[in-house]
C-alpha cells in the first residue's frame, strides 16, 4: 500500500475540502439568506416553492448588500462555484476511482481480478464521471437561477426541475459509487482472510 500514498493523500485533501465547504463556506452563504440551505447541500434538491423562496431570499440579500457595500450571498454563491466547487468535483471523481482501484490492488499476489470485481470497478468509474457531469452542470444551472444577473429578472420556473434532477443525480451517483467501493473492500478483506488463514498451534 506504500506505493498508493499519493492516492490516499488525494482522498484526505478531498475530505478536507468537502468539510471546509460544508461547514464554513456554505453556512456563510446560508446565513445571508435567512438560514436557507443552498442547493448543493440538499440531496433531494428544492421543489418549486422552495426554489422560489430561495430566489426571493437571494434578491432580498442582494438589495441589502448594495446599501451596505458588501458582497451579496448571490455573488458569494457564484464565487464558490468558480473556486472551491470548481476544484472539488474532479478531486472527488479521482478519489472515488482511486478507492476502487486500491481495493483491487495486490502487489504481493498478482492474481487475475474476478469478473464481478472488475465489473464493480467499471461501474464505480462510470458513476464517478456521472457525478462529475451532474455537479458541473448543476453549478451552471444554479448560477443561471441565483446569480447576480439572474436576480434582475423574473424567477425562472423552467430551471427548477432541471436543477432538482441534477442535484439528485449528483448525490445518487456519488452514493452508489461509495456503496460499490465498500463492497469491493469487503470482497478484498474476505479474500485476504481466505488466502492467509490464521496460524494454529501444532
Amino acid at each position: 500500500m506504500k506505493r498508493l500514498w499519493p492516492g490516499w493523500l488525494l482522498c484526505v485533501l478531498t475530505a478536507g475540502l468537502l468539510a471546509y465547504m460544508f461547514y464554513v463556506k456554505a453556512p456563510d452563504i446560508s446565513g445571508l439568506v435567512g438560514g436557507m440551505k443552498i442547493p448543493d447541500q440538499l440531496p433531494l434538491g428544492y421543489d418549486m416553492d422552495g426554489a422560489r423562496a430561495l430566489f426571493m431570499a437571494f434578491v432580498s440579500d442582494h438589495a441589502i448588500s448594495l446599501g451596505k457595500n458588501r458582497p451579496s450571498a448571490s455573488e458569494a454563491y457564484v464565487l464558490l462555484h468558480a473556486g472551491y466547487d470548481l476544484v472539488f468535483p474532479p478531486m472527488l471523481t479521482a478519489s472515488l476511482g482511486f478507492l476502487a482501484f486500491a481495493a483491487l490492488y495486490r502487489l504481493r499476489q498478482p492474481i487475475q481480478t474476478p469478473r464481478m470485481a472488475a465489473i464493480g470497478f467499471g461501474l464505480v468509474l462510470a458513476l464517478a464521471f456521472t457525478y462529475l457531469a451532474c455537479d458541473f452542470i448543476e453549478n451552471s444551472v444554479a448560477d443561471a437561477m441565483f446569480g447576480p444577473k439572474a436576480l434582475e429578472l423574473a424567477f425562472n420556473e423552467q430551471f427548477v426541475f432541471v436543477l432538482q434532477v441534477l442535484t439528485r443525480g449528483k448525490f445518487a451517483s456519488a452514493g452508489l459509487a461509495l456503496g460499490l467501493i465498500a463492497a469491493l473492500w469487503v470482497w478484498r478483506w474476505t479474500n485476504t482472510l481466505k488466502a492467509d488463514p490464521p496460524l494454529t498451534e501444532a
